[in-house]
């Protein structure tokens, strides 16, 4: 159970970086509606990717147990 709580720390971790450093680089001018659509649009689908792994992770852990 630790490992799972561990692992969401650290994705909430990854979202702050992501969301400081995409912050920067996107903050170049223009609408910042735009920037803000671009900074959540890559937060989200790194968030996707990460549940798509702990998918595939649950798939084999019932694998294992069948």
């Amino acid at each position: 159970m630790s490992k799972y709580i561990s692992s969401f720390f650290l994705t909430i971790m990854i979202i702050i970086i992501l969301f400081l450093i995409l912050g920067a680089v996107f903050m170049g001018g223009g609408d910042p509606a735009e920037e803000v659509v671009y900074i959540f649009g890559t937060i989200v689908v790194f968030l996707l990717a990460f549940i798509i792994a702990q998918v595939f992770y649950l798939i084999d852990l019932f694998k294992k147990k069948l």
